[in-house]
């Protein structure tokens, strides 16, 4: 994504301005599941929405077909099954809360055709883990921001809704780039050996689109700063 570049083109100058021996950059290819287009439309007044899509389960994006998918949104809150009890789960597009553990499952086996995640306050890594499956289950997930999501479900409030879901992410070929600067040793009979201070810039999320790399910033800046 667009933020990778920037990061390397910042950290390549960083390097170049503090004067360093030979500076390099050395380019590699890496596949990357990249968002093309996405949107969620409510069928009665036409507003729209962005929709990003989550990680891919193993190599499976959540790319709908061509036309999309079209289907009554029903507010499974955390997904609780006694939560679903009582609504038309076949075929529904489930809107639910990230902070809902491995939970959306139950709507994949109660035979939702989709899953909206809904923008937590806070969340912690151990639910983003489990967004992720190791099989490639057609279960298209997306994520919409909290307050889309409080809008959706106060629609949902008033009655029936239904929505109209597109969406592309496809597998890349991307660039990627190691940058890599020399400082000349000073002691006289140990110059000559290498030693290897190495981070890492990359930051990846259960949103592809959505990566801010907060925590993974760290890494380099602290190259950075001991550099």
């Amino acid at each position: 994504y667009p933020g990778a570049a920037q990061a390397a083109r910042y950290i390549e100058t960083v390097l170049r301005g503090m004067g360093l021996d030979k500076v390099a950059v050395q380019e590699y290819d890496v596949s990357i599941p990249m968002e093309k287009s996405g949107r969620l439309r409510c069928t009665g007044d036409g507003t729209e929405l962005p929709l990003h899509g989550l990680w891919p389960n193993l190599v499976k994006t959540s790319t709908l077909p061509e036309g999309g998918l079209r289907g009554q949104l029903i507010d499974a809150g955390r997904g609780e099954l006694l939560e679903l009890e009582g609504k038309a789960v076949q075929g529904s597009i489930a809107l639910l809360d990230f902070n809902s553990g491995d939970r959306w499952l139950s709507c994949a086996y109660l035979g939702a055709a989709a899953v909206l995640f809904v923008e937590p306050d806070s969340t912690v890594y151990l639910e983003g883990e489990k967004k992720f499956l190791s099989m490639p289950l057609n279960l298209p997930r997306f994520w919409v921001s909290k307050a889309q999501g409080e809008m959706l479900r106060q629609r949902l409030s008033q009655g029936p809704v239904e929505v109209q879901l597109d969406y592309r992410m496809d597998w890349e070929r991307q660039p990627a780039w190691n940058i890599m600067a020399m400082i000349p040793g000073a002691d006289p009979l140990l110059r000559d050996d290498v030693v290897v201070l190495e981070s890492y810039y990359d930051a990846m999320s259960v949103v592809p689109a959505l990566t801010p790399g907060a925590e993974q910033a760290c890494s380099i800046t602290a190259l950075l700063e001991l550099a």
